[in-house]
């Protein structure tokens, strides 16, 4: 299968990229730069030029592909509700190139969101959250009641692997600068975590079960 990347040299993306390669699908990955162009290259993917806030070369990039990962995110908080109403806008476009089709897109948001108690995958994410970042989720279903096959993959608030310049990085600086890990309390606190490169095959497994489910239905259209 062939499918379009966004995100595709990022932390996690790149993670995907291999991961799907690996697995024999064909990545078409998301380049702004020369740089991300030439990364994608020798990865083994095909190179589709553009960036989340140029909507035609998202619809494009998922009009070619039979199926959509989208991790692509502006890290600029600075401007944090700016950037999460441009991926509401990218996540829209990429539906909409999808719609009718049955293709798959994979969204990524974040458990961040559900915060207070435990999750499910059955949860749907307050419309009263004030947290911008709610922008992807709503998008995601906005698409999917215009018939677009959607899945929503929420991080944990730390995805580690190497590379990481995170949260999990900086904790270990310290107690290697300190000589003790130190917390506050009881110690009861949890922080959900994951290993980028568990996270990019749960991408792939999200993608792969969203395409069986579409052979079964053609199949099933067929007969």
């Amino acid at each position: 299968m062939r499918v379009f990347v966004t995100g595709a040299t990022g932390f996690i993306g790149s993670a995907i990229v291999q991961e799907l390669i690996r697995a024999g699908h064909q990545v078409l990955g998301l380049a702004r730069s020369d740089a991300s162009a030439k990364s994608l290259a020798a990865a083994g993917a095909q190179v589709h030029r553009g960036d989340l806030e140029d909507l035609d070369s998202l619809s494009n990039g998922a009009a070619a592909s039979d199926g959509v990962i989208h991790t692509g995110f502006i890290h600029d908080f600075s401007k944090f509700k700016e950037v999460c109403e441009v991926d509401r806008r990218a996540i829209d476009a990429l539906g909409s190139a999808l719609a009718d089709s049955e293709r798959p897109l994979i969204v990524t948001s974040g458990i961040g969101l559900l915060q207070g108690r435990p999750a499910i995958e059955d949860d749907n994410v307050p419309a009263s959250n004030p947290n911008p970042r709610v922008a992807s989720e709503e998008a995601a279903a906005s698409v999917a009641a215009r018939g677009v096959r959607i899945s929503v993959v929420r991080l944990p608030p730390s995805v580690h692997g190497d590379g990481d310049h995170g949260f999990v990085p900086i904790l270990i600086s310290m107690a290697r600068e300190k000589g003790v890990s130190a917390y506050i309390g009881e110690g009861l606190n949890r922080w959900p975590a994951v290993h980028r490169l568990d996270a990019a095959h749960l991408f792939r497994l999200a993608l792969e079960k969203a395409l069986r489910s579409e052979k079964l239905l053609k199949s099933s259209e067929d007969a």
